[in-house]
């Protein structure tokens, strides 16, 4: 079975996480001086890879090996945990994909907690 496309990732966190706000690529800021209210989860991708794919000699469709990060951000620290594990939950059924590490970081410019998550999947065209 194919892996879940990357829009269809992220389509599968916008409803199940509902009414936090979900935004592929970064959440533009509100206004010039306020950044995004939160909770919030960003998605972008890391890399796509080809180079295990890749042949020189034969001209193929690409394949290629796909990261994406998911940012949840929060205020509070149990807040962004709780949110980073709806989110895995979510993404337990996106065929394909499976998590590769979590990281718990504090951004003192938005005074907020932010949970990445990496996730991989393998053998797939590029979006």
């Amino acid at each position: 079975m194919a892996a879940l496309t990357e829009k269809a990732f992220v389509a599968l966190l916008q409803a199940a996480l509902a009414p936090a706000r979900v935004s592929w690529g970064w959440a533009p800021f509100e206004s010039s001086t306020e950044p995004p209210s939160l909770p919030l989860v960003t998605v972008q991708r890391l890399t796509y890879s080809t180079a295990s794919y890749e042949d020189m000699c034969q001209r193929a469709p690409y394949l290629g090996d796909t990261t994406l990060t998911v940012h949840a951000w929060a205020l509070g620290y149990e807040d962004a945990r709780t949110l980073a594990t709806a989110a895995r939950d979510a993404l337990a059924d996106a065929t394909g994909w499976r998590l590769q590490s979590e990281s718990d970081l504090y951004e003192p410019t938005f005074r907020a907690w932010r949970v990445e998550g990496v996730w991989f999947t393998a053998g797939v065209a590029p979006e």
